[in-house]
């Protein structure tokens, strides 16, 4: 058996002669458990870190497609360019649609905003899933020769939109292309009326921004047919989409980008991305300064230890066998404390998934009532490893002036 170790572990659970424990046992108790607080409140942190992101990232599924194809240069696409046929051929889809994008002025009861109106073909209602995200009204976009407007809540709210109000309509101005009258500014600009049959809650940026019409609409509007901003793409579920973005990039060709869903909300993921980062590191310095309470346990229990430290050294105990037993003693407590934080940990998001115990504040614009919580198995080894390195940290100086004493 390891020697250094098994006395290591004499030391962790030794107590007085009289049964109670003694100040430096406590200490190091305290320590451990200062170890699993923190073990526990790492462990929950980024797991509601991770919670948030598949909230949003579902949340925005239901919205953006699985690939946008997009112009390498410019802001438009020929239509004809595009290989649309070869696309639906493909097993792996589920869904393609031509989408028009553009700024636009919205007028609707004696107010106005500036808005993106999304073009968008019939195939986007039967391969986009927003019924879950329908507020008020109706999902509809086109009957007969009629047109409709869906609008983001944001939008919505700041023109005081009505779906139930039959007397008011959408103006909808959207910027002609050649040259400007300057003698007459509103001449610059293609003008109709929509009535807004839906209201929809995706996302606080989705919201405040989007407003779905018809694709044939704007191009009755604009008076050109023949381009789009870009075209998205859904993929069947359970397809291999790195196989995928392969078999695109080779249909497309090297003028067009292609980006998947994260890529298309690039600076919001890296925002998460980061805000978890600086989170755990934060939460890694605090419990650092609480570990400092081990190096304190540890060198005490050196101190109270020299006796028989002197005793093993002239039966043999090396130098560095006496510095191994305080780097096995400062692992013991980062170890036990550790794991059993992750228990407490674990405990509770799997209860705040199962009751919801802590409830979150809601605008109404989000559809969930409690801090979701997902758990990742990396998440779980990243938090351990990271309290074994603290433990190998604060008992280094404990070890050294072990050594010097056998030394002596």
């Amino acid at each position: 058996m390891n020697l250094p170790f098994k006395i290591a572990s004499r030391y962790f659970f030794s107590r007085k002669k009289s049964g109670g424990y003694n100040a430096i046992s406590l200490i190091s108790y305290i320590s451990l458990l200062g170890y699993a607080v923190g073990a526990a409140a790492l462990l929950i942190v980024l797991s509601v870190f991770n919670g948030f992101e598949g909230l949003f990232t579902k949340m925005y599924s239901n919205f953006d497609a699985d690939f946008q194809v997009l112009p390498k240069t410019g802001k438009n696409i020929l239509i004809k360019d595009i290989p649309i046929n070869k696309i639906k051929e493909k097993s792996w889809l589920k869904g393609v649609s031509a989408v028009w994008e553009e700024n636009a002025l919205l007028r609707y009861n004696g107010k106005q905003t500036i808005a993106t109106i999304k073009g968008v073909d019939q195939n986007y209602l039967k391969t986009n899933p927003l019924d879950s995200h329908l507020l008020r009204g109706a999902l509809m976009l086109q009957n007969g020769d009629t047109s409709f407007a869906i609008i983001g809540q944001g939008i919505a709210y700041q023109l005081g939109v009505d779906p139930d109000d039959q007397f008011h309509y959408l103006g909808v101005y959207l910027p002609k292309k050649g040259n400007i009258d300057l003698l007459n500014p509103e001449g610059a600009f293609a003008h109709g009326l929509v009535f807004p049959v839906g209201v929809i809650g995706v996302q606080e940026e989705v919201d405040n921004k989007y407003v779905l019409l018809p694709l044939n609409y704007i191009f009755n509007q604009i008076g050109d047919s023949t381009h789009i901003s870009m075209l998205e793409i859904r993929v069947q579920e359970g397809q291999d989409l790195s196989g995928v973005r392969a078999d695109l990039t080779d249909l497309i060709g090297p003028n067009y980008t292609l980006k998947n869903r994260f890529e298309q909300r690039e600076s919001f993921f890296k925002v998460m991305q980061s805000e978890k980062s600086i989170s755990y590191f934060i939460l890694v310095f605090i419990l650092l300064i609480a570990a400092f309470n081990t190096i304190g346990s540890l060198y005490m229990l050196v101190i109270e230890k020299k006796r028989d430290l002197s005793v093993l050294s002239t039966l043999g105990l090396s130098p560095n066998k006496a510095a191994q037993i305080f780097i096995y003693q400062g692992l013991y407590i980062a170890i036990v404390g550790g794991l059993l934080g992750l228990v407490i940990g674990y405990g509770i998001c799997w209860g705040q998934q199962e009751y919801s115990w802590v409830a979150l504040q809601s605008n109404g614009s989000t559809m969930i009532s409690a801090y979701p919580i997902n758990v990742k198995f990396y998440d779980t080894i990243k938090v351990f490893f990271t309290l074994l390195g603290m433990g190998v940290i604060t008992s280094l100086y404990p070890a050294w002036k072990a050594r010097e004493i056998v030394k002596e």
